[in-house]
């Protein structure tokens, strides 16, 4: 008997252990999060016409991770600046936009809140990856660690 309960508990604890590291899944035609306990879902939407939108929050700190997925064929940077330019119309400071790999970056502010986001495509859609924060390392360790693209072309090699 003690054998058995030894067995069921030892059991049982991996279990509960496996579910405190990935508390939730987030699912999209275009990518899937495995949260970890500390993240939960916002936002999940697959609309008809091919667009899909995550939100996903950290309950500890309140790092925000938002991806959007757009149809589009243009060149990225075109519409990288084009979404830089109405974020400058809106009080936002806004860092010169660089290219890493095949993304383009940029960082901007607004009193004490801080973000960085990618503008990455695969030339039939275009992702924009936002994180949120006082530092964008939880959102980036969450993208490096649980983010798992079905196209990797349409979201940036590292973040």
């Amino acid at each position: 008997m003690k054998k058995f309960l030894a067995v069921c508990g030892g059991s049982l604890l991996t279990v509960l252990l496996a579910v405190a590291v990935c508390a939730e899944e987030v699912k999209t035609d275009y990518f899937t999060f495995d949260l970890p306990a500390d993240w939960k879902s916002r936002k999940v939407e697959n609309q008809p016409d091919g667009n899909a939108a995550a939100v996903v929050q950290n309950t500890k700190d309140g790092t925000i991770v938002g991806i959007r997925i757009m149809q589009s064929t243009g060149p990225i940077k075109a519409i990288a600046t084009r979404i830089v330019d109405k974020m400058k119309g809106k009080d936002l400071e806004v860092s010169e936009m660089k290219q890493v790999g095949e993304s383009y970056v940029v960082e901007f502010t607004k009193g004490p809140a801080r973000g960085v986001q990618y503008f990455t495509s695969n030339g039939k859609h275009f992702s924009v990856v936002s994180i949120l924060g006082e530092t964008d390392t939880p959102g980036k360790t969450l993208l490096q660690e649980n983010f798992k693209p079905l196209d990797p072309r349409l979201f940036p090699a590292s973040y």
